[in-house]
């Protein structure tokens, strides 16, 4: 009879037997098993044979791969009752058995060996404990990494996408934090439970503090906020604020800066409030409004009103024009009328013509121009404005 075959596909020939008191060479024997006892120190475990009650201690369990030089390798620590293969080899009596499998029992109410595993498809492969939390690699490319079925990542192929779940999830990193929280308790039962995304950012990794914050959700109970950015001076402990945005989900913005605020637009930009006023306001310096082309101030219903508490200055470089239907010259108190510049000039030159060529008649005789005189006067009434008044 020729002899085993080697690894290599040669023929060798047939090892000698052991002799009585060494041992010898027999058929490998392989048995179901239960673990009974686990040796997290020495990787060990004791299991007892499901028929004829065999005993056998501190034995090893296969690895799939393991390389002694640094624990590198794919192994599992079992659990106690775990029902496993257990192999003792052909080397003879003097061989050490190894648990060489795990396998399921089977199940009378599903009539099958699945053993509470999940549904996978042909191809998948998976690693889970008792608790439920696993890793899966799915044929196709998907990889799904989890805690809870809520607690988990996934790493799809198509278009390259991680896509997390969860209920709350923290970013901590040496340079700022990324959190997003539900803040629920034992009593939230409807899922009512506020949340809160919060981003915070250092400016160096070793700062005490973030320089920058950004909160967006629930502030508290009765807290209108919904976003909340600040900027302080530094990332130091006792740094200032020196920028601050609120928005309330009423619909209130609210920026508050220490320094300069500017906003540039390349095109057009409008301002517009809807129902209310807008409030322009300098408490410590001046507004100016500067314009390469017309600057227009209109109002549709209420009076325009220029007010300065010292001086005012209305100046145009060729011409300026006050268009109403009243001018009032000195406040709502102005009453007398103003005099038309043209009409009184027509007036005083008429009169002038006529005392200069007056002609002075006898004694007891009519004035000669009293007749022309006269008719002047009733052009007085014509000299006053009735849109133009003063005090």
């Amino acid at each position: 009879m020729a002899g085993p075959i080697d690894n290599m596909g040669r023929g060798r020939p047939a090892p000698q037997p052991f002799s009585v008191a060494e041992g010898e060479w027999r058929g490998a024997e392989i048995e179901t098993c239960r673990i009974v006892n686990v040796n997290i120190t020495a990787w060990t475990v004791d299991v007892i044979s499901e028929y004829g009650n065999k005993r056998y201690f501190d034995i090893q369990v296969m690895s799939s791969y393991f390389h002694p030089t640094n624990g590198e390798g794919v192994y599992v620590q079992p659990e106690v009752g775990a029902m496993v293969w257990v192999c003792k080899p052909s080397a003879g009596r003097f061989a050490q058995a190894f648990v060489m499998g795990f396998q399921s029992v089977f199940d009378s109410n599903t009539s099958d060996f699945s053993g509470g595993r999940q549904a996978l498809n042909p191809g998948d492969i998976m690693l889970r404990t008792r608790d439920e939390n696993f890793i899966i690699l799915r044929r196709g490319g998907v990889v799904q990494i989890g805690a809870t079925p809520t607690a988990q990542r996934m790493f799809i192929p198509i278009k390259n996408i991680i896509r997390d779940f969860c209920e709350n999830y923290e970013l901590l990193s040496f340079g700022g934090e990324l959190t997003w929280t539900t803040q629920r308790d034992d009593k939230t039962t409807d899922g009512a439970a506020m949340t809160k995304f919060s981003l915070l950012a250092k400016e160096k990794a070793n700062d005490p503090k973030h320089v920058a914050e950004l909160t967006i959700g629930s502030h508290g109970d009765g807290d209108k906020t919904t976003l909340l950015l600040k900027v302080n001076e530094s990332g130091a402990k006792d740094a200032k604020l020196m920028v601050s945005l609120t928005v309330t989900k009423e619909g209130n913005v609210t920026w508050t800066t220490e320094k300069d605020y500017v906003m540039k637009v390349k095109k057009n930009y409008q301002l517009e409030s809807a129902e209310g006023d807008i409030t322009v306001k300098a408490s410590q310096g001046a507004v100016n409004v500067q314009a390469s082309k017309a600057i227009s101030i209109k109002s549709d219903t209420d009076a325009v009103k220029i007010e300065a508490s010292q001086g005012a200055t209305l100046k145009g470089g060729s011409s300026a024009t006050i268009d109403a239907p009243m001018v009032s010259i000195g406040g709502s108190g102005a009453s007398s009328p103003l005099i038309k510049g043209d009409k009184l000039v027509s007036l005083l030159s008429t009169l002038i013509t006529q005392i200069s060529t007056f002609t002075c008649a006898a004694p007891g005789s009519p004035v000669v121009a009293a007749a022309s005189v006269a008719s002047l006067a009733g052009q007085l009434q014509g000299l006053l404005s009735t849109t133009s008044f003063t005090k």
